[in-house]
């Protein structure tokens, strides 16, 4: 899969009404003429449901902010990208190639690390709460020129490359962790925000699975 991102400008919400520019367009890539495919089907997924099914000329979609995944059909059966973020007036231009096994996932996902300027700051929050405690706890990045600085409690410092990268693989986690999970009573809950600017994306959990930021933490070197 070949992928190519155009990024306007945006404003996250996850209810926003606001109108972002979807294109999809197939290649049989192995051919030398790279022959566009009009007729493949693909399904577009706005946070964990079906919002439309296409199978026509179509290629070119109005979307509203949300959270975003496409299902599409190869010679190897169907295939689905992982989810990425829509924001306000962005466009974004997907190209799949239907006849290779091997196609890469998308790796471009408007993450809040890519996406702060100089000045600006990336709050991570995490709440949470249990049988026997509860509490919640915050991440701030500072991005200052190209560097980022991390603040958690009193502990100030740059970070790493590496460790900017830890932050990426948190974020593309929190976005593609299933909304639909069906609720369960339970004492445990666990809760997080990632927040820049007026843009939130949130994910809530019951008795909690996914331990994304306490892994941060230990990759980070947090205590």
């Amino acid at each position: 899969m070949r992928k190519t991102l155009i990024f306007i400008i945006f404003n996250y919400s996850l209810f926003a009404i606001s109108q972002n520019s979807l294109s999809i367009d197939f290649n049989l890539c192995k051919t030398k003429e790279n022959e566009s495919v009009y007729n493949n089907e693909y399904k577009i997924i706005c946070n964990d449901s079906i919002i439309t099914e296409f199978k026509n000329f179509t290629s070119s979609h109005n979307l509203a902010d949300g959270k975003y995944r496409v299902e599409y059909q190869t010679y190897f059966g169907w295939k689905t990208t992982e989810s990425f973020l829509l924001f306000e007036e962005t466009s974004y231009y997907l190209n799949f190639c239907i006849d290779e096994i091997n196609t890469k996932p998308i790796d471009i996902y408007n993450l809040g690390i890519d996406s702060i300027k100089d000045g600006e700051t990336l709050e991570i929050t995490h709440n949470y709460s249990g049988c026997f405690n509860s509490g919640g706890e915050k991440i701030i990045i500072t991005r200052i020129k190209n560097k980022y600085f991390l603040n958690y409690n009193n502990l100030k410092r740059k970070l790493k490359n590496r460790e900017i990268k830890f932050l990426k693989a948190y974020e593309i986690e929190l976005i593609n962790l299933n909304t639909n999970e069906p609720f369960t009573i339970c004492t445990a809950f666990s809760q997080n925000i990632i927040q820049y600017g007026a843009h939130k994306f949130e994910y809530s959990e019951s008795c909690p699975k996914w331990s994304g930021f306490n892994d941060l933490k230990n990759k980070l070197k947090l205590k």
